[in-house]
């Protein structure tokens, strides 16, 4: 392939200015603007720095403890993440979580992740904390059961035993 540029027309020239002659220069980056469109207004920026998962339906506070747990990845889906092909979509850190507010951002994160067509996440509870053993319950509640298509411990680059990932099923059409 040649590198040697080619002269342009006149007509070309020509066509080109005709096209600009509308445009306008690009604000510069350090302009400050005091909202940018399509961006919430100022008064949602600090719920959403909050909440980054808002729900419209309630949810409970506190999660009903259930002995059975929720199921394992299992089939293809189950070899593709144990071999690295397959990677989480999103991820939720739960470190620092208190259970009651784990639980409430847990529901909030797959609801949305749900909601969004999302298929594999990635949840980090800790390897120590008392989150991971509550974990595999709170996914087989009510709330949580209808969009868990299972689960399976993290690869060692996701976080290893102190990770999660999450199968969530295919959203139905309406």
């Amino acid at each position: 392939m040649s590198t040697r540029r080619r002269e342009v027309t006149e007509l070309e020239a020509a066509f080109f200015h005709e096209v600009l002659k509308d445009a306008e220069p690009i604000k510069h980056k350090s302009a400050k603007h005091e909202s940018t469109p399509g961006a919430p207004p100022k008064f949602l920026r600090a719920q959403l720095k909050a909440n980054p998962f808002p729900v419209s339906t309630p949810l409970p506070k506190a999660p009903v403890h259930f002995e059975n747990t929720a199921p394992g990845i299992g089939g293809h889906r189950a070899a593709h993440l144990r071999k690295g092909r397959l990677e989480p979509e999103a991820k939720l850190d739960l470190h620092g979580y208190r259970q009651e507010a784990a639980y409430r951002a847990l529901q909030r994160f797959l609801m949305s992740a749900h909601g969004m067509g999302q298929r594999v996440v990635l949840v980090v509870t800790g390897k120590l904390a008392p989150l991971r053993e509550c974990f595999p319950r709170w996914l087989s509640e009510a709330e949580l059961q209808n969009l868990v298509a299972g689960i399976s411990a993290a690869h060692a680059r996701h976080g290893g035993d102190g990770a999660f990932y999450v199968a969530l099923k295919k959203q139905r059409p309406r």
